[in-house]
């Protein structure tokens, strides 16, 4: 069972955040609509239930309580049809409508839209399965363009996990006015006889809201040599980019000192968008996450 996102504004066309997320800009009073394709590629019918579940910015997380609990973003959206029958491997498509009320208070808003199963319990037991999958929804309001989006790399600090795996771990803060979601990779250079190593990848950096501070953690092998290292940090979120470099050698244990990180923007902040654009551009395939959580039920 699987949801993606089949359209984005023609603006954002190059942005990889809004292939998979719902991201916008809007002004009170507007309106807007997203199509969405949800696929059932089990061997087995499926009844699935469609809605808009709250979500909110945590320590670094994007975090999303249990079905049934709602926010002011969640009253705005609108599902058609809210209930699917899907035969086995067989997709359908479903209307995302956000209605923005002409009084709603200026600031950045959190939701997912969720597709979900629940199967029936057992005979003998009281256990069932609840099998959900979410599109992420970050909607700012306000009148006029949109704020600019940004973010810093204020330090680099390498140190060893518990097992003794050297890391690099890159502190952020969001400088902008929307929400990040930081992703990157590192590279090491000019290390003990002149060793390179990398790119080390980490794709579960944080999700900052506006004015958060967090770190990405790039984790090494065991054949990393202690340093002294060039170390050079990208971090991405969207069509922002910025590189940060220092000298960093790992240490025995724990965290070594905060390296003084030299900043050089490689990429550009380009959201300066007109509010309640319409244009859309259809999307090309995406993965489909999917969680899965118990739930006991009473009887």
């Amino acid at each position: 069972m699987g949801i993606k996102l089949l359209e984005a504004p023609v603006e954002r066309k190059d942005d990889p955040r809004a292939s998979s997320y719902i991201i916008d800009h809007l002004a009170p009073g507007t309106t807007i609509h997203r199509k969405l394709e949800v696929a059932n590629d089990s061997r087995k019918p499926l009844k699935l239930r469609m809605y808009a579940g709250r979500a909110g910015i945590h320590k670094g997380r994007f975090v999303y309580p249990p079905e049934g609990r709602g926010n002011e973003l969640t009253d705005w959206i609108s599902l058609e049809p809210a209930q699917l029958e899907l035969r086995p491997n067989s997709k359908a498509r479903v209307r995302a409508t956000i209605r923005v009320p002409r009084r709603a208070s200026e600031g950045e808003r959190y939701s997912v839209i969720w597709v979900q199963h629940r199967s029936a319990p057992g005979r003998h037991a009281n256990i069932a399965m609840v099998q959900r999958a979410g599109i992420r929804v970050y909607l700012d309001i306000g009148p006029g363009g949109e704020l600019p989006s940004d973010f810093r790399i204020t330090s680099l600090v390498p140190a060893r996990d518990r097992s003794g795996l050297p890391q690099l771990r890159a502190r952020v803060r969001n400088t902008g006015a929307r929400a990040v979601d930081i992703t990157g990779k590192l590279m090491l250079k000019n290390g003990p006889d002149g060793l390179a190593a990398g790119p080390f990848t980490s794709n579960q950096g944080p999700t900052l809201a506006p004015g958060d501070s967090g770190q990405i953690t790039f984790t090494l092998g065991t054949s990393v040599p202690k340093g002294p290292w060039a170390a050079e940090v990208t971090l991405r979120s969207g069509l922002l980019e910025h590189t940060a470099t220092g000298r960093a050698s790992f240490p025995d244990a724990g965290e070594g000192r905060p390296v003084q990180a030299v900043i050089a923007t490689v990429g550009s902040n380009r959201w300066l968008w007109a509010a309640g654009a319409a244009t859309l551009v259809a999307l090309g395939p995406l993965t489909l996450a999917v969680r899965k959580r118990r739930q006991n039920t009473t009887s």
